[in-house]
């Protein structure tokens, strides 16, 4: 392959990457504007007219639920997830290296253990809906499957980068 193959290459998985990256961020906010929307709609129903919806309480819930999931997988980088860091900062690079690297390859061989388990859960939920919107169960925490895979592909591509040369852009 040559140089400019490789860099053509390079560019078009980075224009690749940013428009799915564009993609995520636009589905995150999205979701989060509905569960906005239906919470509002839900106070002015309740304060303002004195008749409280049922289905707001439940849309809420799920766009919540999807938000935070969705938000997790692909929108926030795996090293600015909430992590206990009291030791990983007062030690060495070398050493943080070698603490992400673990602490990468725990999550990711868990979260690959768990998606065997996740797939049959949701199987088996797909028998209830949910109590006012009837929406089957397993579509309403769907979302956790996705979680699993975007979150073990963000920490598989971390932990290759903590192989490579620019390991430090990674701590």
């Amino acid at each position: 392959m040559t140089d400019a193959a490789a860099t053509d290459g390079r560019r078009a998985l980075h224009v690749w990457g940013a428009r799915a990256k564009f993609f995520a961020d636009a589905v995150g906010i999205v979701l989060f504007l509905s569960a906005f929307c239906g919470f509002i709609i839900q106070v002015f129903y309740r304060y303002a007219l004195n008749s409280p919806l049922l289905w707001t309480e439940e849309f809420v819930m799920i766009a919540f639920i999807w938000t935070v999931f969705w938000a997790a997988a692909f929108t926030v980088p795996v090293r600015e997830h909430v992590s206990f860091d009291v030791v990983y900062d007062i030690v060495s690079e070398r050493t943080k290296r070698i603490f992400s690297m673990i602490s990468l390859a725990a999550a990711i061989a868990a979260f690959v253990l768990l998606v065997p388990y996740t797939w049959d859960y949701l199987s088996f939920m797909a028998r209830r809906d949910s109590s006012v919107l009837r929406i089957p169960m397993n579509l309403i925490y769907g979302c956790y499957i996705l979680f699993l895979v975007g979150f073990t592909i963000q920490a598989v591509y971390r932990l290759v980068r903590l192989f490579g040369p620019h390991w430090r852009h990674e701590i």
